[in-house]
């Protein structure tokens, strides 16, 4: 068996999960439909990148193709400068035109500066000697080596100078400025191939330190020039192959080899004609001025044997930042990623829904729990009430009955005759005792009722409280004659205006409340005392107490305090509902002060006089 408190427990408890679970229903749909939402979006944001993507493609293959054919209608002849000039009206904006000498070196683009000055005579065998066994002839070698020969290179074209110069600057076998190697790697990084990038970076971080060292790093970072770039791209191995294949029907030759793709066509002399999309001309166009994609896509050109052959694997759109993307393949290692200009767009979206759809869902659910709660408060309310009237009327029936019992064995007893005349007269007493009680018990169930439905009508008159107060005294005693005297702190100067009779019977209240409660508590003190510009009536005891947690509880009609001692004694549980009605009829109010184990005071508080007579509701 449950106890109350316990009780309660579980129905708050299963009033909660009831209403919390369609919350929890609705929040986890809605996040179902957020996550659709956002999947969606994606799907639409990689069907737009795909779309852009067939459309960039569409656009690469139609103007290589125009310009193709342009090239194989094209008379050249001349210097190079002529051959740029008829070449720059039929290259596509996305390639370089290109002019190949018959040994394969680059003509156009030219160089931007002239070609490096030779190295003198000697420097192939003072490279040797550098390199020797002999410690002595080595170290001399080296010195007028890095003195000399700051332009020689080996025969498979690398530079030999910033080999010789770091290694003797890390063993400092021979003195080396190297303020002097830092200005060399300035004026010669652009000149520099990706391994010999490389692998000199890996050295000036062991040989070099200091400023000279940030000078060398900021060099060899810099970015090669484009025709560099080209160049060294077409040395791979492509150019060659396609340029040994029999030519079209056209004179052309096509390739798509490492990162470059282009078209060449055999001139007369031996030269070679064409264009060739890499890197630098394929990111100049989608980045500059006649940019062929919209605001809101960004395009990222991959090269690189790794990155574009990953892109040229790919199927489907892979993501960048989590956003979807689409991947145009140029060459085995050449591609474009297109991507969102905003990656997080999609995310932020799906996190704006998230956090609206958690707000939503928290405002729905509290208003939800607080609708169900105050439902859930009043049905208790209104089921409590319903007890409360339940041990009303059955507390009412237990204090009619005890009267009417007793009226009737009286009555029974005169009239079967069976008393004694000289027994009569207390019969009488006692007939008259229960009648009045019955009497008093009907006019405070009458005068609650009429309270309750705000119909009392009290007559105000300035009057002395302890007087009526005192007459209220008089008859508790009169009828609890076996209790001690109640001890009077009547105040004679105290008025107020008041209904004497509504006064008589809140007093009355209070202390049959006292004798109910505090049996054993007597004697009973009664004060009347002005106050705070009234009049202040109170009923002390000394009996157990009232707990804080009842001590408004307790003024409400069929409330009673919840404990032993109350559940233990009779009563309709209106008498301090009657207290506090009067009190504000009198435009007062009723209150109690109490600790458990310690007694208790019920005070009633009535404002001072307020004129000869007055009426109030």
């Amino acid at each position: 068996m449950l106890s109350p408190r316990a009780s309660r427990l579980r129905d708050w408890a299963l009033f909660a999960a009831a209403a919390s679970l369609p919350a929890i229903c609705v929040g986890v749909l809605g996040l179902r439909a957020l996550a659709n939402e956002a999947d969606g979006a994606r799907r639409e944001v990689a069907l737009g990148l795909s779309t852009a993507s067939a459309r960039l493609s569409r656009a690469l293959d139609e103007a290589t193709d125009s310009s193709s054919a342009a090239l194989a209608a094209l008379a050249i002849h001349g210097a190079p400068d002529a051959v740029a000039a008829a070449l720059s009206g039929i290259t596509p904006p996305f390639a370089t035109p290109v002019l190949l000498a018959p040994d394969r070196s680059v003509l156009l683009p030219p160089r931007a500066a002239p070609p490096p000055a030779p190295a003198p005579e000697g420097c192939a065998a003072l490279a040797r000697t550098a390199a020797g066994p002999d410690a002595r002839t080595r170290d001399g070698a080296r010195r007028d080596f890095l003195a000399r020969c700051a332009e020689a290179r080996s025969p498979a074209g690398r530079w030999l100078w910033p080999v010789l110069a770091l290694d003797a600057a890390e063993g400092r076998a021979v003195a080396v400025d190297q303020r002097a190697v830092a200005a060399w790697l300035e004026a010669h990084a652009a000149g520099l191939s990706e391994a010999e990038r490389k692998a000199t970076a890996m050295e000036v971080d062991a040989a070099l330190s200091g400023e000279p060292r940030e000078r060398a790093r900021a060099a060899l970072a810099s970015p090669r020039p484009e025709r560099d770039a080209l160049v060294a791209e077409l040395r791979r191995g492509g150019l060659d192959a396609a340029l040994r294949a029999r030519p079209d029907a056209r004179g052309l030759v096509s390739w798509r080899a490492g990162a470059s793709s282009g078209t060449l066509r055999a001139l007369p002399d031996g030269r070679s004609a064409g264009f060739v999309i890499h890197a630098g001309s394929l990111a100049g166009w989608l980045h500059g001025d006649a940019r062929p994609l919209s605001p809101d896509v960004r395009a990222d050109v991959l090269a690189g044997a790794a990155t574009a052959g990953a892109a040229g694997r790919a199927k489907g759109a892979p993501e960048v930042g989590g956003a979807p993307a689409a991947l145009l393949p140029i060459a085995p290692e050449l591609a474009v990623r297109l991507s969102p200009a905003d990656p997080a767009a999609v995310e932020r979206h799906a996190a704006r829904g998230e956090r609206l759809l958690v707000g939503v869902g928290a405002a729905a659910t509290a208003l939800a729990l607080g609708l169900a709660a105050l439902l859930f408060a009043r049905m208790r309310a209104a089921r409590r009430s319903s007890e409360l009237r339940t041990d009303f009327v059955a507390a009412v029936s237990h204090e009619l009955r005890t009267p009417i019992a007793s009226v009737r064995m009286l009555s029974e007893l005169l009239e079967e005759g069976r008393l004694a005349p000289d027994e009569h007269r207390e019969v009488f007493e006692a007939l008259g005792r229960e009648s009045r009680r019955l009497g008093e018990t009907v006019e405070r169930l009458l005068g609650f009722s009429r309270m309750m439905a705000g119909r009392a009508a009290i007559g105000r008159a300035p009057a002395r409280v302890a007087e009526a107060v005192a007459a209220s005294i008089d008859t508790f005693e009169e009828r609890n004659p076996e209790m001690p005297r109640v001890v009077r702190e009547l105040d004679p100067a105290a008025e107020a205006s008041i209904d004497a009779g509504q006064i008589r019977l809140a007093v009355d209240n209070l202390l049959a409340n006292a004798l109910k409660y505090a049996l054993l508590a007597a004697p009973y003190r009664v004060r009347v005392a002005r106050e705070r510009g009234g009049v202040a009536i109170a009923v002390e005891d000394r009996g157990p107490g009232v707990a804080r947690r009842d001590q408004r509880r307790i003024f409400e009609p069929f409330e009673r305090a919840d404990d032993r001692l109350s559940r233990a004694v009779s009563g309709s549980g209106i008498g301090l509902s009657l207290v506090r009605h009067v009190a504000r009829a009198h435009g007062g109010s009723a209150r109690v002060d109490s600790e458990p184990g310690r007694g208790a005071a019920f005070t009633l508080w009535i404002p001072g006089p307020r004129g000869p007579k007055e009426q109030a509701p």
